[in-house]
């Protein structure tokens, strides 16, 4: 049996929103460590999915993502 998401098209895929634990997942993150960075305002904020569940769009993490390797290393 197919996932009825693999018809739809490639950049669909960047609305695609994650719970807190598969957004962690996504970025190589615990789960602790991930909630410490929304708290502190360090990742994308989320979209409030109900009164209370919080989701992030995969699109949003990659560009996150993105932002932080165009950042130089500091040694």
């Amino acid at each position: 049996m197919t996932n009825t998401l693999d018809h739809l098209p490639a950049d669909l895929n960047r609305h695609r929103v994650l719970s807190a634990a598969e957004a962690a997942a996504f970025l190589n993150l615990s789960l602790p460590h991930f909630r410490r960075l929304y708290r502190s305002g360090a990742v994308p904020p989320p979209i409030r999915l109900s009164e209370r569940r919080l989701g992030w769009r995969v699109g949003d993490l990659i560009v996150w993502i993105e932002a932080r390797q165009s950042r130089p290393v500091a040694a």
